[in-house]
Order: C-alpha cells, then sequence, then structure tokens
C-alpha cells in the first residue's frame, strides 16, 4: 500500500520549527519526503495544517492493567502491591486478552505507535495474540520474580523462570505478527535474586535480547538492597551482578547516588522516566535533569495504569517536564525539544532501532499527524510544538501510521468499533470486580 501526505508541517527535532513537505510511505517504510510529490497510484492524506511527528515509543508498560485503573488508587505501595497480585491471580484469559488490547488501542489513540512490555508469565499467548491483533510495534517480555516482597510475590525458581523467557520467544517467533520483538523482564532486584538476574541476562545475551527491568523504585526497597549487597544501591548491585550495558533498561530509576548515574552513563544503559506513576504511589522523584545533564538517553513511560492511570505520552512527557522544573529549580531542564526525543528517537535506541524515532527517507513509517486547529486552548501557530507538549494531550492526534499501515484516521480507530471495544471491556471489568469483591 502506498500512501501520499500531503502538505504535512514537518517538526524539526532540535529547533522545533516546521518545513511544509509531502511524505511518500511506500510499503512499511518513508520512501521520499519533498515538495510536490507525484500522488499517482496513492491513497492521499491531506495533512494540511497538521503536524508531523514520529509516532511516540512508551519504554515501559503494564497494558493489562487497563482493567486495573481505580481500584489501587490511594494506596501505600506495599498494600498496593499485594491487591495487584490479588487482582491479577483473578483475571482470566479473556480478561487479560482484553486489558491488554484495550491498553494497546489507548495507546495508538494517542500516537503511541511501540510499546515495551513487561507482562504475566501466565497469560503469555493472550498477550502476544492481543498486541498483534492491535497491530501496535511492540519489545514484550515477561516479569519474574524468585525473592518474595510480601505474601503475594509469585515465587519461581531460576529454571521456571529461563523457561517462561524461552516461552516468550517462541510464542513471539511463532504467533507474532513481524512487530513484536521479544525481551527478557525479570522485575528488579528486591524480587530477583542475584542468581536469576545473571540467569537472565545470559538468556537475553544468548538470543540477542534486550533486558528490561525495574531500579530503584522505592526507597525502602532500595535500602534492603543496599544491605543485602554491601553496595550503595540497586544501580551498583546490577553492575557488580554483571547485568548492567547498553541493552538494558531500568524502569523508575528513582533511588540512585551520584556514582550510579556515572555507572548507567558508564555502561550505556537506558533509564526510563515514569513520572505519573512516581508521584501517584508517591516513590519519589528521579535524578533526570542529572542525568540529561551527563548526556545520558533517558526514555518517558506510561508504566501501568494501576498506578499511572495514563497511557498518554503527551500527558506522561509534560508532568516529567514539570517535576524537573520543580525540583532544580530551572525552568530550562527538559525543555520541549530533549522532551520530544525523549518520547521518539531515545525509546527508538533504547529498543535496539536504528531505523525508527524520526520522520527519514528510508526509516520505518511510524509516525502520526496532529491537528492543532479545533481546539481554543491550542491557537498559536507560532508555537505549535511547544504548546502540545505544555498545553495538549493526545486527543490532539488525528492520524497513525504503525510500520506504513494505517491505525488511526480523523481520530477513529480504523481496525477497530470504539463502542464495540468500551462496551466489552466495561463488562468485563464489572466482572473482574465482581471476582475481587469491588
Amino acid at each position: 500500500m502506498k500512501y501520499l501526505i500531503k502538505n504535512a508541517d514537518l517538526v524539526d527535532m532540535d529547533d522545533l520549527t516546521t518545513g511544509t513537505t509531502d511524505i511518500l510511505i511506500e510499503g512499511n517504510r518513508i520512501s521520499k519526503i519533498g515538495k510536490d510529490l507525484p500522488a499517482s497510484d496513492c491513497e492521499v492524506i491531506d495533512a494540511q495544517g497538521m503536524l508531523a511527528l514520529p509516532g511516540f515509543i512508551d519504554c515501559h508498560t503494564h497494558m493489562a492493567q487497563s482493567f486495573i485503573k481505580g481500584p489501587l488508587d490511594d494506596m501505600p505501595i506495599t498494600d498496593w502491591l499485594v491487591k495487584l497480585f490479588t487482582i491479577d491471580a483473578k483475571m482470566d484469559e479473556e480478561i487479560y486478552y482484553y486489558a491488554t488490547l484495550l491498553g494497546c488501542l489507548e495507546s495508538l489513540r494517542f500516537g503511541t505507535t511501540c510499546i515495551n512490555e513487561m507482562g504475566d508469565d501466565l497469560h503469555i499467548p493472550e498477550q502476544v495474540k492481543a498486541i498483534a491483533d492491535a497491530g501496535i510495534r511492540a519489545t514484550y517480555g515477561v516479569s519474574t520474580t524468585d525473592v518474595p516482597e510480601n505474601d503475594a510475590t509469585p515465587i519461581l525458581s531460576i529454571e521456571e523462570a529461563l523457561a517462561y523467557h524461552q516461552q516468550v520467544l517462541d510464542t513471539v517467533s511463532k504467533e507474532g505478527n513481524g512487530l513484536i520483538k521479544a525481551s527478557v523482564a525479570p522485575a528488579g532486584l528486591p524480587a530477583v535474586s542475584a542468581e536469576l538476574a545473571r540467569a537472565c541476562k545470559k538468556f537475553a545475551d544468548d538470543h540477542g535480547l534486550i533486558y528490561h527491568t525495574h531500579l530503584g523504585e522505592g526507597k525502602h526497597e532500595t535500602e534492603n538492597v543496599a544491605r543485602t549487597y554491601g553496595l550503595n544501591g540497586e544501580a551498583e548491585a546490577l553492575a557488580e551482578i554483571g547485568v548492567l550495558d547498553k541493552n538494558v533498561l531500568l524502569a523508575h530509576s528513582i533511588w540512585l547516588t551520584d556514582h550510579e548515574i556515572d555507572l548507567i552513563k558508564e555502561y550505556g544503559a537506558y533509564p526510563v522516566h515514569c513520572p505519573n506513576t512516581n508521584l501517584k504511589i508517591s516513590d519519589g522523584v528521579p535524578k533526570i535533569a542529572q542525568m540529561l545533564e551527563k548526556g545520558i538517553p533517558v526514555t518517558i513511560g506510561c508504566d501501568g495504569e494501576a498506578s499511572s492511570s495514563n497511557r498518554d505520552m503527551i500527558r506522561e512527557a509534560r508532568c516529567g517536564a514539570y517535576l524537573q522544573k520543580g525540583v532544580t529549580l530551572d525552568p530550562t531542564v527538559m525543555d520541549a525539544s530533549t522532551v520530544l526525543k525523549m518520547m521518539t528517537i531515545n525509546g527508538a535506541k533504547a529498543l535496539g532501532y536504528d531505523d525508527l524515532g524520526l520522520i527519514k527517507e528510508g526509516y520505518q513509517a511510524d509516525l502520526i499527524l496532529v491537528d492543532m486547529s479545533n481546539d481554543l486552548g491550542l491557537t498559536d501557530l507560532q508555537h505549535r510544538v511547544s504548546n502540545l507538549i505544555y498545553c495538549a494531550d493526545g486527543h490532539a492526534v488525528d492520524t497513525v501510521f504503525v510500520n506504513g499501515v494505517l491505525k488511526l484516521r480523523n481520530k477513529k480507530l480504523v481496525d477497530f468499533d470504539e463502542k464495540e471495544i468500551i462496551d466489552k471491556c466495561n463488562k468485563l471489568i464489572s466482572k473482574l470486580n465482581k471476582a475481587v469483591g469491588e
């Protein structure tokens, strides 16, 4: 299929200026960018007045938590974890499939074209099918644990954990749609032993997969890890264990010493900033400004809706920018251009892509068109990109392409009846709430 996007305002990722141009998509690639491109044998999309941007890349997700948005609100983290595991145990195959599908469709609706999912080891087939059916690009792994943080923590042997990671690899290879890559995603050191962390990293390295884990999310948990290993914190422990390198994503990365930030820079790992979760659960504020100053390519993640209540990368990024400006007392920190790169090109590099995260000839055709012309609050045509980051939200996204396939047009999903999905999910959420006594 060939698409010609006419008269789009292509955003310069460095200075946030725009230039009107045409974009030709052939197959799954951006084949040509230029003025007055011929429209023969193409489906033409008139993007007059719309911003053209790379699709957003959400680098830390728990998609099935789209069904648990509300029941865990305003709870301390210990109680939150216990209730999360309790609810998760009541989610059957149908619920898990639709919960994952709903999260993916929310993401697409708000301009996210690629996710990095940390799923559930008991529902691998349902999750892979839901991600494939949604048509979103994904890196997919499952959380594994072998150390009890609480009475509800699922405990696995190293052999059982590796078997689940092998199942992910096999399922993605057989049932994926070519847009899904496997990962290895142990939960994080408080609930993962050094032995399991090493075994998971070896498995990831042996199969060329990224290693995706939580890091330094809780102050108490980080202090426990520091005492256990006789070190300063979780990042230093990961370095000691032999896990840190350029193929590692570190969700949250809150409770880090300055030395640990230097270690992350040295080893080339990618922190994932998840500000809405960090604030809502009162986990703490990471030193993102310091990381960026050192040249660490920080990414953005919406996390799970049980904690963040959010699948909108624009809202997530704005929250992160405001948070860093406030704690540093420096309004130049996380400027709009930096934020946009964190949402796109940084995420692409973190997930191992060298042809994603930019609108560029030869790159994969993951891109969005943003319409800011019908919103009373977005009326400044000269500052549209910074206003997108600081004023707008995902509802401004009009059109979404993933791998050259049209997924959203005129702010409506192309492949799904949204009302039908909403009705189905509400019925299943009611069923789940009843099962857990909500």
